[in-house]
């Protein structure tokens, strides 16, 4: 019989490297005494009982067969049976079953075969073992066993993870994006886990005990920054079982002690090479099975749950809603719902405004028929739309007429592309240019359409009332598109077409009044908005009227007019005169007499029958001449100055400030607050090229010089001036003369009006720092180019200013005890200008004010 031999105290791994150099020695004894054996007696099957968990405790066996004295101390012979199931001796069958029964309830320790040792790190292979051996049909036999059970069991657990994998229930929104955020598993573990499912016995044994190895020697280190941050979106998606991880435990069943298996399978090796007996093998296989079913009678329980139909407000009411989840829907609901709206906006506003022609063109509709404009810097041009009646033949020297007969209007779509035609006027060379068939006006618009409709500004800009016009006062389209607002230029009659008063003019008309006919131009115009402007996108309840110089002058004059109640909402002049009619008209009529004895005219048939260019030439030299720079001594023996403008009886009764001092003082904070008239001026207003390039460079003495020639020397007040306004340089005087003839006169009139604001633009640009006139205008219209970081917060002030009022009707910084705003890079409200209460007690202003 073959010998197996067992040490109580564990091998060390020197030991085992030493039976392992004798083990083909010892084998060969085991084979001869077996062969010997085998000669003299018939073999009979013998069992051993497996190892339990006290191996390592020593049972002596009694009735042992063999030579005793062969047995070294602490070893115990088992017999191993041979291939024809024979026993070695000839003992009895009863004896022997008697006493491995016995053997049975007595605890033996566990055998470990010489070579079958196996440390984690160490692969410790056996020798094949020889023909006849007795354990190779008992291992034979169990793997063929275990292989047919393996694969039974890998089927069912197969199949119940493909259930699992296709009916476990997706996780929700929260929850995948909460996984999201975990750290997947590391790539050795996977490893790991790989070489358990696919290995065999051994493998995972080892597997599991270098992992451990590894775990316990040294933690896996930490992930870098970039590592952490990285979020793979396939941790979103739930991963199905495979038929692999359900059989090593990683399904719902758990993962199986990996301790157990490898003792387990260890044993086999070790378990004494004998055929195996039930010993409660049996009844194990049969509770398995059990499970087994039970198990899969669960799992056909819970798929036929699933199956079952469930109602939508159920699957709500059983859905577990956390707080992240909550956040999570809100978030999604709220960026469709701007979605939503900047969709609704873009579609809504395309529904709302006309179509484009060619992608340039577009068309709108007016009280006379359609009318063509074109797209210009992102806004909408429509330039020289008519608004009345030409002012040619019997219409000259009358008040402007609407177009209200469908003989005056056009047929199809009138095409107003192009820049319209400015009226007939004077340049400052003594030139003339336009035409009298000029009542148009332009429109520049960022949207046409009839929703949310926008402030309306009309621009009325002339250097003079005989010209030129508009000047500078253009309307931009890109701050019509920045600022939401629509700009209107009408053109207006200018000079002897525009203001002539005569008495044959007068006879012929009803009610009996001549001159002023440019303010019916405007009126025209204002009336034309309010019947249109809404087709254009316009507002006609906000109409702000924005005055330049002239311009300003005619608007400071119109908004005391009965007849401009109900066309405009607010007015801004800037740089207008100070200077109004206050003539009656026989004295006007008189005056202009002159003019019909150098056309050798009696009559107003005569008058329309001349041309435009012999009623200019007839025009006398002094109508245009109007002193701009410091007073002189001969202004005061002319008292009779031309006056363009009359009282009229029509449109103008009185002179305006008799009007500003008779109007109601306002009792209410909106009246205070929300002011129908805004004056302004800059600092240097009076600045000529031809005054500036009178001296190379304006010294100290220069300038004395120049004030001390004046009327200001005549009165002796040099000194006083020049101490005043420390008048050194060229800068100083044009502030001197500005003040007297344009800022302190305008501020005498606006505080005839308590709620009048009044501002002074002191930003001054180029080498001598002037404000210039056009300062204010060009910054409001866009057109002003600054170069450093104040004259950038000067525009930005100016427009802060202006835009507010025409969208509010306030201004900013305003306070009816600190009524005088400067505007340098601020706009700062103080309580009066310096200077005026000077030149005021001195009787210069408003003697000595500009007139247009």
């Amino acid at each position: 019989m073959g010998e197996l031999e067992e040490k109580e105290t564990p091998q060390t791994e020197t030991q085992g490297q030493q039976e392992t150099l004798e083990e083909p020695k010892e084998t060969d004894k085991m084979l001869d005494s077996k062969k010997d054996e085998a000669k003299e007696k018939s073999p009979s099957p013998q069992t051993s009982k497996p190892a339990s968990p006290n191996a390592g405790k020593k049972s002596p066996v009694p009735g042992a067969e063999g030579n005793p004295a062969e047995k070294p101390a602490g070893e115990e012979i088992i017999d191993i049976p041979a291939e024809n199931g024979s026993k070695p001796n000839g003992a009895g069958a009863d004896g022997d079953e008697k006493k491995i029964s016995k053997e049975e309830r007595e605890v033996k320790p566990k055998k470990i075969p010489i070579g079958g040792l196996k440390l984690p790190g160490f692969f410790m292979k056996n020798k094949p073992k020889a023909e006849g051996d007795g354990a190779e049909g008992e291992l034979l036999e169990k793997d063929k066993e275990q292989a047919e059970e393996k694969e039974a069991n890998g089927d069912a657990a197969a199949a119940a993870a493909g259930k699992d994998g296709e009916q476990k229930p997706r996780p929700g929104l929260g929850q995948r994006l909460r996984n999201f955020f975990v750290r997947k598993p590391a790539a050795d573990k996977e490893q790991q886990k790989k070489q358990l499912t696919n290995g065999d016995a051994d493998a995972k044994s080892e597997a599991t005990a270098e992992a451990a190895a590894a775990e316990d020697a040294d933690p896996p280190p930490k992930r870098g920054l970039l590592n952490a941050i990285k979020l793979p979106i396939a941790n979103m998606i739930p991963k199905k079982r495979s038929g692999d991880d359900v059989e090593l435990g990683l399904g719902k069943a758990g993962l199986a002690s990996m301790e157990t298996l490898d003792d387990s399978l260890k044993d086999q090796d070790t378990v004494d090479r004998a055929p195996l007996k039930s010993n409660g093998a049996d009844e194990l296989k049969s509770e398995l099975k059990d499970e087994k079913l039970a198990a899969e009678q669960k799992l056909a329980a819970e798929e036929e749950e699933r199956e079952r139909p469930v109602s939508l407000w159920c699957r709500l009411r059983g859905y577990k809603c956390s707080v992240d989840d909550a956040l999570i829907v809100f978030g999604i609901l709220l960026f469709m719902l701007l979605l939503g709206v900047i969709g609704y906006v873009l579609t809504h506003e395309t529904m709302t405004s006309p179509p484009l022609r060619d992608g340039r063109y577009i068309s709108t509709v007016t009280g006379c028929g359609l009318v063509e404009g074109v797209k210009d810097d992102g806004a909408f041009a429509f330039r020289g739309i008519p608004f009345a009646k030409p002012p040619l033949d019997e219409l000259r020297w009358r008040p402007a007429q609407l177009i209200e007969q469908i003989d005056d209007c056009w047929n199809g779509t009138l095409q107003v592309h192009n820049r319209s035609t400015v009226c007939t006027q004077r340049l400052g060379n003594g030139t003339t240019i336009g035409e009298e068939d000029c009542l148009y006006l332009d429109v520049v618009t960022p949207h046409v359409r009839y929703e949310n409709l926008l402030p309306v500004v009309v621009l009325i800009g002339a250097d003079s009332l005989a010209g030129p016009s508009p000047g500078i006062l253009r309307p931009s389209a890109r701050y019509s598109r920045s600022h939401d607002v629509i700009f209107v230029r009408p053109n207006f009659r200018l000079g002897v077409f525009g203001f002539l008063a005569l008495e044959a003019l007068t006879k012929e008309s009803h009610p009996h009044t001549s001159g002023n006919y440019a303010l019916t131009d405007i009126i025209a115009a204002l009336k034309w908005i309010q019947l249109n402007i809404r087709n254009f996108g316009g507002n006609p309840q906000s109409v702000t009227l924005l005055g330049y110089r002239a311009g300003a002058t005619l608007v400071s004059a119109l908004v005391t007019s009965k007849k401009l109640e109900g066309l405009y909402t607010r007015a801004w002049a800037s740089s207008a005169s100070a200077i109004f009619p206050g003539k009656p008209l026989q004295e006007s009529e008189r005056l202009n007499q002159q003019i019909m004895a150098t056309l050798d005219c009696q009559d107003a048939a005569c008058l329309r029958e001349t041309s435009s260019e012999k009623l200019w030439a007839a025009t006398p030299d002094t109508w245009f001449q109007f002193p701009a720079t410091i007073p002189q001594a001969q202004e005061l023996t002319n008292a009779n100055r031309h006056e363009w403008l009359v009282l009229d009886g029509d449109i103008l009764y009185q002179h305006p400030s008799e009007s500003w001092k008779l109007a109601p003082i306002p009792t209410n904070a909106n009246q205070l607050h929300q002011p129908r008239l805004v004056m302004g001026s800059t600092a240097h207003e009076a600045h000529t090229l031809k005054l500036r390039e009178l001296h190379a460079n304006w010294t100290a003495e220069e300038v004395r010089s120049y004030i001390q020639n004046s009327q200001l020397g005549a009165l002796g007040l040099t000194d006083e001036i020049i101490k005043r306004y420390n008048a050194t340089n060229y800068a100083a005087l044009v502030a001197i003369i500005t003040d007297i003839r344009t800022v302190c006169p305008l501020l005498t009139n606006a505080r005839l009006q308590p709620t009048v604001p009044f501002y002074v633009v002191t930003q001054g640009e180029g080498s001598d720092k002037l404000a210039t006139v056009d300062a204010d205008v060009q910054a409001i219209l866009g057109r002003y180019e600054p170069h450093t970081v104040e004259q950038r917060r000067f525009v930005s002030a100016m427009q802060q200013l202006f835009y507010y009022y025409v969208s509010h009707g306030t201004v900013q910084s305003f306070d009816t005890r600190r009524r005088v705003i400067i505007v340098e890079q601020d706009a700062q409200a103080q309580e009066d200008h310096d200077h005026c209460n000077y030149w005021i007690g001195k009787d210069i202003v408003p003697r000595f004010a500009r007139v247009d």
